[in-house]
């Protein structure tokens, strides 16, 4: 039998339809009727009918509308549209939306059952369609949340039906990715999916897809800490079928619609991790507490939106410099610019701190080659002409000697460049527009700012000292308040005001 609703705003209308025709001998029955397409589009929702005959032009909302909102809900309802002479326009609407049968007003039996009868066939075409999707749906679900992962285009019935099959906006969701060194095969992904069911339950987890080297699950979305030992657990089980290591990243929790957004976390996560992090579990509160460490010395999205390569140099020497401060350790300087590197660009080359040399060299070539790195993938090098790179060894040199209360150019031509002073300051002033003086009174003052913003109550007679001041701080306050109008404690007030 096939369930049909009737939408009308006419009474009479409506009840003659009832009425006029012998609807059990055409395997029907009429399920319920409605005055108007939001009465209608409740009904819908309470009785689930087959077929729904309905008006176009009827208040409060039209049988157009009554279409365009029942499909995105109830896609297997098959509509039949009832028109009069003149109501082209809206037939016209009616087909956009993908009606095919008709009933012109006034009709009668006939017309009636003819129209019915390819109704019928309509619905039937959807049953056995529907049937074969369900013998399909496992495979098909997961190429539609393939295609998402990737961000291809589905068609928008097939989307909406895997939003309907995996409860879209019932729980929230999130996606973890298994990792390997290749792609993963069918047995594989069977296996993974299998032991992460047993360990949190098979109802968590709602489908899982293989792209290139992630093998990765749309789960309901546990606690984290309910998840690392699972997802532990898992790799020790699968490491017993595959020799491969495997790194793990989940993301934060989203809806169905999101997931493209939720791989791209997926991904960012990786690219923030390394091969070397078997034993953890990638996610974004991983990855909170040393960014925080590294966040209060170092200013990241300044280095990310650096226009010239002294401003990486400056941010990294002043990181170097507050590193100093706490009174952190060569190795722990290290992994701040490994984790610099990382964040920034998906890697970490930096050469091993030399076992040899003292500790202000070994750490400048540490400094160097983080700054060299920085500037290469900002494309901010600096060695593209010889000039460029004689200018490139002139700012290295200022600021490694930076905290000498004689440095200039002079000094660093005759003593650790051995560059004629002369050739040296034209070469400067060319490629940065200033006299090599000028230039360093900006940088000094410019990281004394920084500086004081960083940690207020430093005392002014250290800070003048760590950059190139005498002890006593009167020089170096009378040089600052010339370049910012105010004394450094003036500037400090100002400066805990705001905070």
């Amino acid at each position: 039998m096939y369930k049909l609703l009737i939408v009308d705003d006419e009474d009479i209308e409506r009840e003659g339809m009832v009425s006029l025709v012998n609807w059990r001998e055409y395997q029907t029955d009429i399920v319920g009727s409605a005055w108007n397409g939001f009465d209608g589009l409740e009904k819908i929702g309470a009785l689930r009918p087959d077929i729904v005959l309905t008006d176009i032009k009827m208040p409060v909302m039209s049988g157009i509308e009554l279409i365009r909102r029942a499909r995105m809900e109830f896609p297997d309802i098959v509509f039949v549209v009832l028109s009069g002479y003149g109501e082209y326009e809206f037939t016209s609407q009616a087909m956009e939306e993908g009606v095919r049968h008709y009933l012109l007003k006034p009709c009668d039996e006939e017309k009636i059952a003819a129209v019915l009868k390819k109704a019928q066939r309509e619905v039937d075409e959807k049953r056995a369609q529907k049937t074969t999707m369900r013998r399909l749906l496992p495979r098909a679900k997961e190429q539609i949340f393939r295609n998402m992962l990737l961000k291809r285009e589905a068609e928008g019935q097939e989307q909406q039906r895997f939003f309907l099959e995996i409860g879209s906006g019932e729980h929230e969701l999130c996606l973890l990715a298994v990792r390997g060194e290749q792609t993963f095969d069918y047995l594989e992904q069977f296996i993974l999916e299998n032991v992460l069911g047993e360990l949190i339950g098979e109802e968590n987890i709602l489908l899982s897809a293989v792209v290139q080297n992630d093998c990765v699950f749309l789960m309901r979305r546990i606690e984290l800490s309910a998840l690392e030992p699972s997802v532990e657990r898992m790799k020790e089980e699968f490491s017993k079928f595959k020799k491969f290591p495997v790194s793990c990243a989940v993301s934060e929790g989203g809806t169905a619609e999101e997931i493209p957004e939720l791989y791209g976390q997926i991904r960012e996560l990786f690219r923030m991790g390394s091969t070397g992090q078997q034993a953890k579990l990638l996610s974004r509160e991983s990855f909170l507490r040393p960014m925080e460490k590294t966040g209060a010395v170092l200013n990241m999205e300044r280095i990310k939106n650096a226009a010239d390569y002294v401003e990486i140099l400056q941010e990294i020497y002043l990181c170097f410099l507050k590193m100093d401060l706490r009174g952190e350790m060569l190795e722990q300087k290290r992994d701040t610019m490994k984790w610099m590197l990382k964040i920034l660009y998906g890697e970490e080359k930096l050469p091993l701190c030399a076992e040899s040399g003292s500790d202000e060299e070994r750490q400048w070539t540490l400094m160097e080659a983080a700054i060299s790195a920085a500037a290469e993938h900002q494309n901010l090098s600096m060695n593209k002409t010889k000039e460029e790179q004689r200018v490139k060894s002139i700012l290295l040199a200022a600021y490694r000697y930076i905290r000498n209360p004689e440095m200039s150019l002079q000094f660093l031509a005759k003593e650790v460049l051995f560059m004629n002073e002369d050739y040296a300051g034209r070469v400067f002033a060319r490629n940065r527009k200033m006299r090599f003086s000028a230039f360093l009174l900006k940088q000094r003052i410019s990281m004394a700012k920084e500086l004081i913003a960083w940690e207020p109550d430093i005392q002014i007679s250290f800070l003048a000292e760590q950059l190139g001041y005498s002890f006593d701080g009167q020089y170096f306050s009378k040089v600052f308040r010339k370049e910012t109008g105010m004394s450094p404690t003036e500037y400090r007030e100002e400066i805990k005001k705001k905070q």
